[in-house]
């Protein structure tokens, strides 16, 4: 273990959201978010191999009442089917499931994951059963039906197995965040633009030799500058999923190019 400050502000993030939503009721449990890996998804130090998991997209449409969902749903169980249904025909008709959850999921923690979870179907977590049946007997790379459970109607993805891999990375990273991202870094002032030209010309600097450590002057991770953006050792399910797909595809000491994420741009090089 080294630094985790990148994991260390991501959950103080999510945490901040959470509480700053107000609540009609507290929920009885909550779903999975995309920093916590006890639940649904596959652990780094789970012992199953790959062929044991079910990479899934999920979309959760609410109901007055369900369990663990956004706080203000007031629709009603029938409403929830309905709306259910209709994004499903949506998905299936070509439209990505990603940008459904980011703009109609009621599940907390959904803009941060886009609903990307992997799961065993013999030990379904915090999903529960209903969810990880569904999602065994969906053909990979299709949409299912929606799915009832206690948090309400699940409308599921089923991704392509996941191939083979390591279960565990050590990484660093560079962040450039900028004004309007979901997650901005307080006091950051350039734009999206901005922000993306500066972190194309960090990663071809990267790619090229140019000195990590100089090059992580430029991040926006806070404490980070010292450290050169070292995230240390991590597991499957521990970063926010478009990181983790990018951290977890690179050779040792390769450099990825720039990955985008609620926080900003970010470019990632593994070294173990």
């Amino acid at each position: 273990m080294r630094h985790f400050s990148f994991l260390t502000y991501v959950l103080l993030a999510l945490l901040s959201v959470a509480c700053s939503e107000p609540s009609r009721k507290q929920p009885k449990q909550r779903l999975p978010t995309p920093t916590a890996a006890s639940g649904a998804e596959a652990s780094a130090d789970d012992a199953a191999t790959t062929q044991d998991v079910i990479e899934v997209r999920v979309l959760v449409v609410g109901y007055e009442g369900a369990d663990s969902i956004v706080p203000g749903v007031t629709r009603t169980k029938e409403q929830a089917l309905e709306r259910a249904r209709m994004i499903a025909r949506m998905a299936k008709s070509g439209d990505k499931l990603a940008e459904l959850v980011r703009k109609y999921s009621d599940r907390p923690g959904a803009s941060e994951d886009l609903g990307l979870f992997r799961i065993r179907p013999a030990s379904p977590g915090a999903f529960g059963k209903e969810v990880a049946q569904a999602a065994a007997t969906t053909e990979p790379g299709t949409v299912g039906d929606p799915v009832e459970t206690s948090h309400g109607y699940f409308v599921i993805e089923r991704r392509k197995d996941p191939p083979g891999g390591p279960t565990r990375v050590s990484a660093r990273h560079i962040l450039i965040s900028y004004q309007g991202a979901e997650h901005a870094i307080p006091g950051v002032k350039r734009s999206e633009a901005e922000a993306r030209t500066l972190a194309d010309q960090i990663a071809k600097q990267a790619k090229e030799g140019t000195d990590w450590k100089q090059l992580a002057q430029h991040t926006d991770e806070p404490g980070s500058k010292e450290t050169g953006g070292d995230l240390g050792s991590f597991g499957r399910g521990q970063m926010v999923g478009a990181f983790e797909r990018v951290a977890f595809s690179l050779a040792v000491g390769e450099v990825s190019g720039v990955v985008q994420t609620p926080f900003g741009f970010h470019v990632i090089q593994r070294y173990e």
